[in-house]
């Protein structure tokens, strides 16, 4: 196949009608990997049980949240500060961005590792983690390199390639099934199962990377790639890189905090369970919210196609566009994630029964929840999204961090009086604030100028 030109890649944005295409597209994924989740934690528990299952899951949480807290997002650098690059046919200046954002994603990636293998190794019980785990805790932090992939993340939605995209999201799941299902005549055990989880987080990271190669090879964007690069990391180390990309180092600072803050909706909620309440109700808790994140996901995946549709109408300047879509997105997706939550009411006790074997009733209130904070972020669902397409990150940045004060003292106190069943309040009150903060702040932000250090994106 011919390469195709820079500019095939950079249509002109027909607004909310592609946001819903690419939405669909990606639902053709999780349509398939919503039930091999299910599958693969029903399967799971059934072998280990619930309290191994929480030891899985303890671990994973960790590791994820140490490999989130070090990425720099750099998939929002590709969009926002390769897409002028790219559209006018500067292979050049697209390649450095990409240079950019691999750099970040290596240096994040060993950073997570390193630091995740060195707590886990003296913090385990402060991490609530039994002798039993110890040793395959540390090493499961190896899969932290897996973890960034950003770039190649930022690349497809650039392209708009969401279809490798939503082939890409269901790698690991099948593998974790598959892996799983072979446990059932070889023998099951947290380390075993561990390490299927290991080798799905680099099976998804390998193909992912593998499709962003091939779609630079198409259009043509890796002639005198590895010379380019080389400049660029001496241009980053030396300075001159922020320079001549100004306000990117502010940009890239703020998303990556802002990312790290929002990590108390799942990871660190997990892990504080499952320190404070043990491994089965860690396992539980993961349960409850897979599921309420797998009845939202078909609303939610909206915020996933906003940014490269927000970032092309920013720059094609068409701000009264931008916001008459995101009030479409939020007024369309909230009314049908509403309709979810009622019928959540009805389905959540048979479901839970059939993943699990037996109905855990302390498991569905908390699933309800959750449910319904996914629900009130979707009513909010664009608001975070054009405060950076925007520029203003800094505001975006801030409003987690009054969530993050909010939530974490709310989420041990509700925890210490509640159990389990704590959890769900505490977590719905937190998003509720969030998006109060981050309504009030776009509403605000559409009558203040662009500071001069982001504008320059």
């Amino acid at each position: 196949m011919p390469p195709q030109s820079l500019s095939s890649t950079a249509q002109r944005s027909d607004g909310l009608a592609k946001v819903l295409r690419n939405v669909g597209v990606l639902l053709t994924g999780k349509a398939i990997n919503a039930p091999l989740s299910l599958v693969h934690i029903s399967l799971a528990i059934h072998l280990l049980g619930s309290f191994d299952f929480g030891l899985i899951v303890m671990m994973y949480a960790f590791a994820r949240m140490m490999g989130d807290v070090v990425d720099f997002q750099s998939w929002q650098v590709i969009l926002h500060y390769g897409l002028r690059p790219l559209t006018q046919q500067n292979r050049h200046g697209f390649q450095r961005i990409i240079g950019f954002s691999l750099f970040l994603d290596t240096v994040s990636g060993l950073l997570g590792c390193g630091l995740g293998v060195a707590i886990a190794l003296l913090g385990m019980n402060a991490l609530g983690w039994p002798p039993q785990i110890h040793g395959i805790g540390a090493v499961y932090c190896i899969s932290i390199l897996f973890m960034t992939t950003a770039t190649p993340t930022g690349l497809l939605r650039v392209f708009d390639r969401f279809d490798l995209l939503a082939m890409q999201g269901t790698t690991a799941t099948v593998v974790r099934v598959i892996g799983t299902s072979i446990l059932f005549f070889t023998g099951a055990s947290v380390t075993a199962l561990a390490i299927v989880w290991m080798l799905a987080e680099a099976a998804a990271w390998t193909l992912l990377f593998g499709f962003a190669y091939r779609e630079l090879h198409r259009r043509d964007l890796l002639r005198g790639f590895i010379g380019n690069f080389r400049h660029t990391i001496r241009d980053i180390l030396t300075g001159p890189f922020g320079r001549q990309h100004p306000g990117i180092w502010h940009f890239v600072w703020s998303t990556n905090f802002s990312s790290t803050l929002a990590l108390t909706f799942g990871h660190v909620g997990t892990l504080m369970v499952g320190a404070l309440l043990g491994p089965a109700d860690a396992g539980y808790y993961r349960i409850a919210s897979q599921i309420a994140a797998g009845i939202a996901k078909p609303v939610t995946l909206v915020q996933t196609t906003l940014y490269p549709e927000m970032a092309r109408m920013w720059r094609e300047k068409a701000t009264k566009k931008l916001y008459r879509m995101a009030a479409q997105v939020a007024l369309a997706g909230g009314l049908v994630g509403t309709l979810l939550l009622f019928a959540a009411f009805f389905a959540s006790n048979p479901l839970i029964t059939l993943i699990t074997g037996n109905a855990h009733t302390h498991a569905v209130p908390v699933m309800l929840w959750l449910l319904a904070a996914e629900i009130v972020s979707v009513w909010g669902l664009p608001l975070e999204p054009i405060l950076f397409t925007t520029h203003k990150s800094g505001a975006a940045t801030f409003a987690r961090v009054l969530e993050t004060v909010f939530f974490l003292p709310l989420l041990f106190v509700m925890i210490r009086w509640y159990g389990l069943n704590g959890v769900g309040p505490a977590t719905l009150c937190a998003v509720t604030v969030l998006i109060a903060i981050q309504l009030v702040m776009v509403l605000t932000s559409r009558t203040q100028p662009v500071s001069g250090r982001e504008s320059a994106a």
